[in-house]
C-alpha cells in the first residue's frame, strides 16, 4: 500500500512511499554550494545499492529538491498520455512550491526507462515519461511519469555543465553515482555529472 508524503505541511498526493518503507540513512552533502539533507527509504534495514530504494534530497529551507522512488509494482498499469503526463509534472511542482513552478517552462517530454534490483537480484525496468522544463533561474526541473501515473522521479535545480557536455550538479539521488564518487564504482557516463 502506498502512502502519499507530507511535505512542510502540505500532502502531496502525487509523491508516495509503501507504508512499510523506513528512513534507514539521513546524510548532510552538498549540492549546487548548498547542505542538503540526504533520507533514504527501504523496508531493510542494509543499504544495497540499486535495490528497491526510495532518496529525499532536502534544502537548508526544507525545499524538496529531489524525488526518485524505485518500486516493485505487483500490477504494472499503463504510461498515460503525454499531456497528461505533463499535467502530473506541473501539478506536482506547483504543490511543492507554487512560486518556484511560476517560473517553470515546459521544454519536452521523452519515454525512458529507469532500472534497479529487486530482492533476487533480478533487474526491473521502470517506462517512464521524463517531462523536463528550464527555469527561469537558468536551471533544469523535472518531474518523472510511471504507470498509473504514479511519479517516479522530481527533481528541481539541477544545472548543466556546458563545457562538459553533461550535468554539473552532485546526484546524491542517484546509487552509481555515489558509489562512484566514494570510489567504489566507475564514473556514470555523461550526462551524469562527474564524480
Amino acid at each position: 500500500m502506498l502512502k502519499a508524503l507530507t511535505i512542510n505541511g502540505v500532502n502531496q498526493p502525487n509523491l508516495m512511499l509503501p507504508e512499510d518503507f523506513k528512513q534507514v540513512t539521513s546524510e548532510t552533502h552538498i549540492r549546487n554550494g548548498e547542505d542538503v539533507l540526504v533520507t533514504r527509504y527501504q523496508n531493510s534495514d542494509i543499504v544495497v545499492p540499486n535495490h528497491e530504494h526510495a532518496v529525499l534530497v532536502w534544502g537548508q529551507d526544507h525545499r524538496l529538491l529531489s524525488f526518485n522512488s524505485f518500486l516493485s509494482a505487483e500490477h504494472p498499469g499503463r504510461l498515460p498520455r503525454q499531456l497528461q503526463a505533463r499535467k502530473i509534472a506541473m501539478a506536482t511542482m506547483t504543490a511543492l512550491d507554487e512560486s518556484y513552478a511560476r517560473g517553470l517552462v515546459y521544454m519536452r517530454t521523452d519515454t525512458l526507462s529507469r532500472t534497479f534490483l529487486n530482492e533476487d537480484g533480478d533487474e526491473i525496468s521502470i517506462p517512464i515519461l521524463w517531462v523536463k522544463f528550464a527555469h527561469a533561474n537558468g536551471s533544469y526541473n523535472w518531474v518523472s511519469v510511471g504507470a498509473d501515473g504514479r511519479v517516479v522521479e522530481m527533481e528541481r535545480e539541477s544545472y548543466w555543465d556546458y563545457f562538459r557536455n553533461r550535468r554539473a550538479t552532485e546526484e546524491w539521488n542517484y546509487d552509481d553515482w555515489v558509489l562512484a564518487y566514494e570510489g567504489k564504482g566507475p564514473q556514470p557516463a555523461a550526462p551524469e555529472a562527474l564524480a
